[in-house]
């Protein structure tokens, strides 16, 4: 009896402790699902992080607490901690052969480096989570304020919440994921927008300053950036366009092509780093970043950018932004300087065709009705305006003057000092004599108006209508070619130096008698230096054979015209390089 006593009190106490085993199971359970539940009903990382620490700490009594995740690599980093200084928060640990099953470090093993890092913060017991057979990072715990050590029933629950818990961790994760994402598009959104607006602003302006103040604002408003200088190329050189904010004030157009100039290499969106000689050349300006303004793959200018107002560094975000930004405005301030450059060439052509139009005034109208003579000029300037000129003028009822001229240089310049020449000749002719005298005061006056390197080739030739006696002048103007009716040819060479060389010289004058079927044509070196495209000159040898062979055929007009077109089919496609101007008299048979 005694021993069955015995037995049933026995068997009565395994059961008692069976049902024990079975309440703390239980217990265990209860407790998982509740933290199942909690973890799984957020998406907070934080909110389940310090859940997944608090609970088993406060179960435990442990008073240190800590939870790693795996950032790339080795890399694992702190996001919870309990019990340990905060500064912690964030630290970066590297951790090779990261364990893949619970481990206490109660004993220090000298092959595994980073047990150090957790014995200096006294964590004793590492629990992995294990996220398709990777460690998605880790649960530490320090020592219990009992002192007692963690209980494989302990290890076994911690293990089961890090299993439970590591869904919830990644759930979160994504959705932190999804929101910096979002977070992005947002602020990526919000540049489009405030790049269109940009835009828009700047094309609908093609003023120059206005684009620049448009650009400043842009800097100053979106990128928090008060300090910048704008380099802008024109011509091949760069120049000063903008600088704002204290530390540039003495920035000047020298210092900007300098610092244009050093940065040629940069291609691309360069942020100052401090790791190179070149930055620290940036460095004691007090540049941090440089925006290369790209215009048809070629660099239009430079944004150079000071600190941000915040004092952190340019995010490859903002650097993205500011190179679009310098893009469109490069392309804006690209079609400013070409609408200027169009008015200005609109009025310059405008220009242009008024001195045309005034220099065409200053040549004959029409040419003059002499028995027994036939006269016709033309004139023909390779630009709008040039410098050639000739001139009928009745000096008397007897008297008629003939004259031809060639100004140094083409264009607006030489259309002035050619007016000047017209203007001094018909003011004194018919008032001094004799003609030399008369060359010699139209020398003085080009002389006094004009710089040593304008002159003017001219002659001047008077016909005394009823003699048929010309008296002329040739100041180092190509000779006229007198045609007799023999086609014998004589040269009017007579007279001095170009005009405006040097006062008080002394011209002399030559004298020929024309008769019945002479012909006297005179002409600017733009008829004997028209160029083939050889380069070869059509020259006087091919004038006098021209002359010989239709000067006897054909009127003045007719010759003058004949000799024009041989000239565009001797230069084929080669632009016409110079003015051409041809006055010709034939003494009718």
């Amino acid at each position: 009896m005694t021993d069955f006593l015995a037995s049933f009190k026995d068997r009565n106490q395994e059961a008692l402790q069976d049902r024990d085993a079975l309440d703390r199971r239980l217990i265990e359970l209860t407790a998982l699902f509740e933290i199942s539940q909690t973890i799984n009903s957020s998406l907070n990382l934080k909110s389940i992080l310090d859940n997944i620490l608090l609970v088993p700490m406060g179960r435990m009594m442990v008073s240190k607490g800590i939870i790693l995740l795996h950032k790339s690599g080795n890399c694992f980093s702190i996001e919870t901690l309990k019990g340990l200084p905060y500064n912690l928060h964030d630290k970066e640990i590297e951790i090779k052969n990261v364990p893949t099953h619970p481990v206490q470090l109660t004993e220090k093993n000298s092959d595994v480096v980073w047990q150090d890092i957790f014995s200096e913060f006294k964590i004793e017991l590492l629990v992995p989570f294990i996220s398709r057979r990777k460690t998605l990072g880790l649960l530490g715990f320090g020592k219990k304020i009992t002192g007692a050590a963690y209980t494989e029933r302990e290890i076994e629950f911690l293990e089961s919440l890090a299993n439970i818990a590591t869904s919830a961790i990644e759930n979160a994760l994504v959705f932190e994921e999804i929101q910096t994402v979002n977070r992005e598009l947002d602020h990526k959104i919000q540049e489009l927008n405030t790049l269109f607006e940009i835009g828009k602003e700047l094309n609908l302006t093609l003023d120059r300053d206005l684009i620049l103040k448009l650009l400043s604002y842009a800097l100053m408003g979106q990128v928090t950036v008060n300090n910048f200088i704008i380099g802008l190329k024109l011509d091949g050189n760069y120049e000063l366009a903008m600088s704002r904010g204290n530390l540039f004030k003495d920035q000047n157009d020298e210092r900007c092509r300098e610092l244009c100039e050093r940065s040629s290499f940069v291609a691309a969106p360069y942020q100052n780093e401090d790791m190179t000689e070149f930055d620290d050349f940036l460095s004691e300006l007090g540049i941090r970043a440089i925006i290369p303004m790209m215009i048809q793959n070629e660099t239009g200018g430079y944004l150079f950018l000071g600190e941000k107002l915040n004092n952190q560094p340019y995010t490859a975000g903002d650097l993205e932004f500011l190179q679009t930004l310098a893009n469109i405005a490069i392309i804006s301030l690209e079609n400013s300087r070409l609408f200027k450059e169009t008015l200005e060439k609109q009025k310059l052509e405008e220009e242009m065709a008024m001195a045309s139009a005034i220099q065409v005034g200053l040549l004959p109208k029409e040419m003059p009705d002499i028995a027994g003579l036939d006269i016709h000029g033309l004139n023909v300037p390779s630009k709008h305006v040039g410098g050639d000129y000739y001139d009928i003028i009745p000096v008397s009822d007897d008297l008629l003057a003939l004259v031809i001229a060639d100004v140094s240089g083409k264009g607006m310049p030489a259309s002035l000092l050619m007016s000047n020449l017209q203007a001094s000749l018909h003011s004194m002719i018919g008032v001094i004599d004799p003609l030399d005298v008369l060359v010699g005061k139209v020398n003085n006056v080009i002389y006094r108006n004009t710089s040593p390197e304008k002159y003017i080739t001219f002659f001047v030739g008077v016909l005394n209508l009823k003699s048929l006696e010309m008296t002329f002048v040739n100041a180092g103007h190509n000779p006229p070619y007198l045609m007799h009716a023999d086609k014998s040819i004589d040269e009017l060479t007579n007279g001095g130096i170009i005009l405006g060389m040097m006062p008080d010289y002394p011209f002399e004058t030559g004298k020929v008698k024309l008769n019945k079927g002479d012909l006297l044509i005179m002409f600017t070196d733009g008829v004997t230096e028209t160029m083939d495209e050889d380069e070869v000159e059509y020259e006087e040898k091919r004038l006098i054979d021209f002359i010989t062979k239709y000067g006897a055929k054909n009127s003045s007009r007719e010759l003058n015209e004949r000799l024009l077109k041989e000239l565009k089919d001797f230069s084929g496609d080669v632009p016409q390089g110079d003015d051409i101007t041809i006055l010709t008299l034939k003494v009718k048979q």
